[in-house]
């Protein structure tokens, strides 16, 4: 929170989250979905000083996109169905894949 004051989070208009590197290096004891973990908690970071600030996030997994909304339910459905998605407000790495094949 502290750096994302710093950051004046408070005079955003917009934000943009970038998901995993995969250049980077990380352990190969991750579960690849857990990439997205550091994604996740910076969009919930942000949400949390500026509520209203619309923010594009980028995920690896589309199934990440539960712990992004507010109302999470048990129920699972399909990423395209969620608000998020249809407001533009996340953007799925996989789907560019899908559209190039």
């Amino acid at each position: 929170m502290e750096v994302l004051r710093k950051a004046q989070i408070h005079k955003a208009d917009k934000a943009v989250i970038f998901g995993h590197d995969p250049t980077t290096n990380q352990s190969s004891e991750l579960n690849d979905e857990m990439l997205d973990a550091q994604t996740i908690f910076i969009y919930k970071a942000i949400k949390k000083c500026k509520p209203n600030l619309q923010v594009l996030t980028e995920l690896g997994f589309s199934s990440n996109i539960d712990f992004l909304q507010k109302n999470r339910n048990n129920t699972t459905e399909e990423f395209q169905h969620s608000s998020l998605f249809a407001a533009g407000e996340v953007y799925i790495s996989s789907i560019i894949d899908t559209l190039t094949a």
